[in-house]
């Protein structure tokens, strides 16, 4: 493993935190430990440098499988009202008119390319030495920066719940750039079955 001090590290924690609260987040976490979770590769966390103090935070594994189902949820309760103005239509429409939403907003191949071109997240996460000078984000078949997306929508939520995580989909665009891209691959939203209501 590349050499990296514990200061380093710190150093690494401590700017990587700093940037993405000012420059994507636009707030600040109550419990930092849970942003660095967020933030940070099992690759680092297991560096054999890194800094002891940090050890108690953990590493992303597992805030990303929460943070899975808190965003499909957010995306469930930014639409709650239109979803329930549907009159009249089949059950079975109701519910792939519902789930076209997640499938929209929060498949992974979707959040990657969001979590890559539309807000620069491999900037603020704090990889393992190796992962880094590979550049493992850049890997076609990686699904990577979704996890971390995740992870930091877990981390949002733990901190300040569900209110803040729509504030952080607010802050970064998400809906709107989420839609660019996938107009951008010539995909409309009504393919998963009706039109998506604005």
């Amino acid at each position: 493993m590349k050499r990296v001090t514990s200061e380093q590290w710190n150093t690494i924690i401590e700017t990587n935190c700093d940037a993405i609260e000012r420059e994507v987040l636009g707030f600040s976490f109550v419990t930092p430990d849970l942003l660095i979770r967020a933030l940070l590769r099992k690759d680092a966390y297991i560096h054999k440098d890194f800094p002891e103090e940090y050890k108690f935070c953990w590493h992303q594994e597992g805030l990303d499988t929460f943070g899975d189902k808190v965003l499909d949820f957010a995306i469930y309760d930014h639409f709650g009202d239109s979803f329930l103005t549907i009159r009249d239509l089949e059950k079975e429409v109701i519910r792939r008119h519902i789930n076209g939403h997640r499938e929209w907003y929060a498949a992974n191949d979707i959040l990657e390319e969001f979590a890559l071109n539309a807000i620069g997240l491999q900037k603020y996460i704090i990889w393992g030495t190796d992962e880094f000078d590979k550049a493992i984000w850049n890997q076609a078949t990686t699904k990577i920066l979704a996890d971390g997306f995740e992870a930091l929508v877990g981390a949002v939520y733990k901190d300040r719940g569900l209110v803040q995580v729509h504030v952080m989909l607010e802050n970064i665009g998400f809906y709107e750039k989420v839609d660019e891209l996938r107009f951008k691959r010539g995909e409309r939203k009504g393919d998963f079955g009706i039109e998506v209501g604005e």
